[in-house]
């Protein structure tokens, strides 16, 4: 499991048996990013907020971790497949229109 992974787990954990997590220990020098990475990365990367319903927010969380993962690559996922199986996007376009 990698360090991000654990922590997610550790957290989840601990909310599920009603404690209150620990803060998060930095990690280690050797996972934090080389000089000049950071500023290259958060050039190429633009952060998104979303309100969820707060079992959504469970879910999404719960399956993350179910699956070794965090939210945010599974996010990714879903719209990379938007973007490049135009019958799931199809799906979603239709599932837009009956929300309206």
């Amino acid at each position: 499991m990698t360090p991000k992974a654990s922590d997610l787990a550790a957290r989840l954990a601990a909310t599920a048996a009603g404690v209150r997590p620990a803060s998060p220990v930095a990690a280690p020098s050797s996972l934090q990013p080389e000089a000049g990475t950071s500023d290259r990365q958060s050039s190429q990367v633009q952060r998104f907020t979303i309100n969820l319903p707060k079992a959504q927010h469970r879910y999404i969380r719960q399956f993350a971790l179910a699956n070794d993962s965090d939210v945010s690559t599974i996010i990714r996922l879903l719209l990379s497949r938007i973007e490049s199986d135009p019958v799931f996007a199809e799906d979603v376009r239709s599932m837009l229109d009956e929300a309206k």
